[in-house]
């Protein structure tokens, strides 16, 4: 047991979740997969294995802008302040962000890889024993029903690194950063990670990296899914697909059946044809001025920008518009 340490468990409804998983897989007009069921065990393991690779600049980039630029940190922000990071992951960056900000009081993470989630909140708590360790099990669709929990008596910073964002269209990610302010009240800050647009070449390949560990990533979605609902799909028959889509701004990634086949959820037979695609994630890509308006419309003022040499990605410091 771990002193300064507690654990919450908000997993959602397995029942909801799977009829979910079955409406989208049966849409007939584009099938999908909700990117949030990339991230069971070995989904989390293979996203940290593409955050160290060449191609995937994002992770890089985002530490490089934490550490060389660390005093803009705990010049802008304040002390004695709750850090609550949504969609936590792995601990690269929030060990770097807890050492830049001003004795920081509590950490409250936020993940729906519980596994992953436990681990990494330990490796926390015994790395920062003055430090009140929160870990939540939840996605980021429930934050309305932890927000007793998060409920700290200082001022709250969110963090909500890697591009995260961009997993969502532009209405459900004004809507989640309305989601946020709730959770985080009057007076407090958001830190948010944006990958920003450039060279579609530099964008295509961060997602289609040579040893192909995003294919593998993308193909363990499947997986998880097998797991989840007791379907029958087979990974040897889908080929991993990543593209810029110009028109919508964001990168898609496809998984491509290489055959017609049908494949077994529960009491239902999906036929899936030969090069016929299963949509299983979007990362929407901005100009800084883009998301400056999108985090205005949610209620939130630009006060600092960080970015790298190449301007590859943002970190915005926002503050939230008290009403």
């Amino acid at each position: 047991m771990i002193e300064n340490l507690d654990i919450y468990n908000f997993k959602e409804d397995d029942q909801e979740d799977d009829c979910e998983i079955i409406s989208d897989l049966k849409n007939s007009e584009q099938k999908k997969i909700n990117s949030k069921h990339f991230y069971d065990e070995k989904g989390s393991k293979l996203f940290d294995k593409i955050s160290e690779l060449k191609e995937y600049y994002p992770t890089r980039t985002e530490l490089e802008i934490i550490e060389k630029q660390k005093y803009s940190f705990k010049n802008n922000l304040p002390s004695n302040a709750s850090i609550i990071e949504f969609g936590s992951g792995s601990n690269k960056k929030i060990k770097k962000l807890l050492n830049a900000l001003d004795k920081p009081k509590a950490y409250i993470s936020i993940d729906i890889s519980y596994d992953f989630l436990i681990v990494n909140a330990k490796e926390i708590a015994k790395k920062f024993p003055k430090l009140i360790v929160k870990a939540i099990c939840a996605d980021l669709y429930q934050l309305d029903s932890i927000t007793k929990i998060i409920n700290e008596n200082s001022q709250k910073i969110g963090f909500f690194p890697g591009s995260t964002i961009g997993n969502f269209s532009e209405n459900e990610a004004k809507k989640l950063l309305m989601g946020f302010k709730k959770i985080l009240g009057k007076n407090s800050f958001l830190i948010i990670g944006v990958d920003l647009r450039k060279d579609k070449k530099i964008m295509e390949k961060a997602y289609n990296d040579s040893k192909g560990i995003t294919a593998e990533f993308n193909k363990n979605i499947l997986n998880g899914i097998n797991k989840k609902i007791g379907s029958k799909f087979n990974i040897k028959n889908f080929e991993h697909k990543a593209y810029f889509n110009e028109k919508k701004k964001r990168i898609e990634m496809h998984l491509i059946s290489r055959q017609n086949q049908n494949v077994s959820l529960k009491d239902y037979d999906l036929k899936i044809l030969k090069g016929e695609s299963i949509h299983t994630e979007n990362s929407y890509k901005y100009s800084a001025s883009e998301f400056e308006k999108l985090a205005l419309s949610s209620g939130y003022k630009k006060i600092n920008f960080l970015t790298d040499q190449k301007k590859y990605f943002g970190v915005f410091f926002l503050k939230v518009i008290d009403n």
